[in-house]
């Protein structure tokens, strides 16, 4: 818990006002404090906005509080975690070194960190920059492993963790997987080449230029950090603190304010040439390709997408229980930055609450409101077609789809709230209310499969599989026994208590293996799959996740 100690510099007052050099008018200010509104009171984490336009702070404020602990409001110098917002800095942290030219953006990774394992076709800086190496997430092979949150990790468990790997998820260049991987890799590379810890690095190549002087790398779990507020995470009996203290860095680790975070913004406007000048700017917003040239909207620790119709470039970022965002709309010389110590923030939907109130006269219809004239229902005929429950096996997503007297709903296997599916023509649908850049789902008659197509990044099939049905005494039983893993350390073990399936990790405690779909299971929330070999006997569980595709925990004899 040290990492989250608080400075003594703070002092117990009310809720923060805004700051008074204001320029947005009255009418908007209402607009994005109504925004926060759920964080704006004494008994809430909360959040700290700045917003600019024109190169100059508009509005910036705390929403909620530093610390529940004392009554510190959050205010614009409050310093939070920035979780992947971090990103940026690291990719920075590479071109700069490139211009130095003591490295190449199409450096095999094993040039500089050469005890990594190959585990197929060359994978390049270029690669890890964009999420497009095809590596498993260190983290979620940590956690399989049995790390906690709240334990030291450092980064030689992480390169330990990476250094048992045999596969990865896709050969490099095929795909767009978002990792963490790739930027603690890059994080690592920019130590070798440069002889200095990053920590360092950013300080003297990008902090300290820009005068953002409170900025600083969570690295040592024990380190005090001035002005930094706890996270939180709400609780069966309200809030309650979430501490990290893992100390791997480069896909995390930033702690700063906005108010500094506005310092960083400042450089895109205007780039500074002690720290990279213009050219580093437009290599950070330079979107990448797959191999084959499909390509991603995935630039170097920054994504560069439409919003409502306008450039937008953004990253968001969360760790422990802080929240963060950056999003700026180049056209409009606009940006919002949020950091946030509410764990259930959604820093997405509120800066683009923030843009909606600043760029109204400029912003395009929403999703919804482009959609909303074209929404029919299916025909019978098509949502019976589809009904049913699908999987995708990519990344081990389910969906059912149920036929009623109005057409069809989309839900989760597991229950919960169902949307309504509508027709928005040319074969496509869309479950609704619409959400923000909604994914069209596809019904492909010709191999009775949906196809999910988003409206930027790759297309996902899904196949029709059966539902789960109670499990028999005996299939209960082919489940029971041990299995291990040449990836990642520790047995996991599977038993039966009555009529339930319980699967034990390392150093965690037993959770009930749900039954979602055939031969598939939820462990709180994590898609375990079975395997069966040629003559149908259980021989391994597969995981995938966001970070990992098909990890196999093999059984043992």
């Amino acid at each position: 818990m040290q990492r989250l100690i608080l400075a003594a510099s703070f002092v117990c007052t009310a809720i923060a006002q805004p700051l008074s050099a204001q320029s947005l008018d009255a009418p908007t200010r209402a607009r994005v404090d109504s925004v926060f509104a759920r964080f704006d009171r004494t008994d809430s984490p909360g959040c700290a906005l700045l917003a600019k336009r024109d190169g100059r702070t508009v509005y910036a404020r705390g929403y909620g509080m530093a610390s529940l602990e004392l009554g510190v409001a959050i205010t614009p110098q409050t310093v939070m975690d920035i979780g992947s917002t971090s990103k940026q800095f690291t990719a920075a942290a590479i071109w700069l070194l490139a211009q130095d030219g003591k490295l190449s953006l199409d450096d095999p990774v094993q040039k500089h960190l050469p005890e990594l394992p190959r585990l197929a076709a060359p994978v390049t800086l270029r690669h890890i920059l964009q999420h497009t190496s095809g590596w498993r997430d260190y983290t979620d092979l940590m956690a399989l492993g049995g790390a906690q949150d709240e334990e030291v990790t450092t980064a030689a468990d992480a390169i330990t963790a990476l250094g048992r790997q045999r596969a990865g998820n896709f050969a490099p260049g095929a795909e767009w997987s978002y990792s963490n991987t790739g930027f603690f890799l890059a994080n690592q590379v920019v130590e070798r080449v440069s002889g200095r810890s990053m920590r360092d690095f950013l300080r003297e190549r990008i902090f300290a230029p820009l005068g953002m002087t409170h900025a600083d790398l969570f690295d040592d779990h024990a380190r005090m950090f001035a002005g930094r507020a706890p996270s939180y995470v709400p609780g069966a009996s309200g809030w309650k603190v979430a501490a990290s203290n893992w100390e791997q860095t480069g896909d995390g680790a930033v702690q700063a304010s906005v108010e500094e975070l506005g310092r960083w913004d400042a450089n895109f406007d205007a780039p500074v040439p002690a720290v990279g000048g213009r050219a580093l700017i437009d290599s950070l917003q330079r979107s990448g390709t797959l191999s084959d040239g499909t390509p991603i909207s995935y630039a170097y620790g920054l994504s560069v997408d439409r919003y409502r119709g306008v450039k937008r470039v953004q990253h968001g970022g969360a760790w422990a229980g802080y929240r963060a965002m950056s999003m700026r709309f180049p056209d409009q010389r606009a940006a919002v930055y949020l950091t946030c110590n509410a764990g259930n923030a959604n820093t997405q939907a509120l800066a683009e609450g923030v843009a909606d109130a600043m760029l109204a006269r400029v912003l395009g219809p929403t999703d919804a409101e482009r959609l909303r004239d074209s929404l029919a229902l299916p025909t019978r005929a098509e949502f019976t077609s589809m009904a049913g429950v699908w999987f995708d096996a990519t990344i081990g997503r389910t969906f059912t789809l149920v036929p009623d007297d109005s057409g069809a709903t989309i839900g989760s296997p597991q229950g919960g709230p169902r949307r309504r599916l509508m027709r928005v023509g040319d074969g496509r649908f869309v479950a609704t209310p619409v959400q923000p850049s909604p994914a069209r789902l596809l019904w492909d008659a010709a191999t009775a499969s949906i196809v999910q197509v988003p409206e930027i990044g790759a297309r996902v099939r899904f196949t029709r599989v059966r539902a789960a049905t109670p499990l028999s005494q005996a299939q209960r039983g082919e489940l029971v026994g041990s299995y291990t893993s040449a990836e990642v350390p520790g047995t996991w073990t599977v038993d039966a208590k009555g009529d339930t399936l319980r699967l034990t990790m390392p150093r965690r405690s037993a959770v009930v293996l749900q039954p979602t779909i055939a031969d598939m299971y939820s462990a709180d929330g994590l898609p375990i799959r079975v395997v069966r070999d040629a003559r149908g006997r259980v021989s391994a569980l597969s995981v995938t996740t966001r970070g990992v595709r098909d990890l196999r925990w093999v059984r043992a004899p």
